[in-house]
């Protein structure tokens, strides 16, 4: 799958998040075998129990036996179209990452860019 098919499905994927407070968010996980799995993220009453749509896209590859992801697709709108991925879900994909593995991230303004995991470890103050 490339790079345009990972943002474009992380955007079908946003479709049936459940939001209260923010904007809908999707990702698309390709593991190491060329399975994908999609997460979409869902809100509740009580916000510790918020998930976001990277890590409900890596359950839902866990769950499938899931072992190691070499790339995701991100998708969250954001006025200023640099969607910062949810700590949380950085410190999940460090976890299942292959060497080199690499977000592709979109705002929802059209365009996408590719994001090394390590920079947005280091950008997150996880490095």
């Amino acid at each position: 799958m490339d790079d345009r098919n990972l943002i474009a499905v992380a955007e079908q994927a946003a479709a049936p998040s459940r939001v209260l407070r923010g904007p809908v968010e999707g990702a698309t996980i390709l593991a190491a075998d060329g399975r994908t799995f999609l997460g979409t993220r869902l809100e509740f009453e009580d916000p510790s129990l918020d998930q976001d749509a990277l890590s409900n896209g890596l359950a839902a590859g866990r769950v499938q036996g899931m072992r190691q992801v070499v790339r995701a697709g991100y998708y969250r709108p954001v006025p200023d179209g640099r969607p910062r991925l949810p700590r949380e879900a950085l410190l999940r994909l460090r976890e299942l990452a292959a060497p080199g593995m690499a977000v592709i991230v979109s705002g929802g303004t059209g365009e996408f860019v590719e994001r090394p995991l390590e920079e947005l470890l280091a950008e997150a103050g996880l490095a």
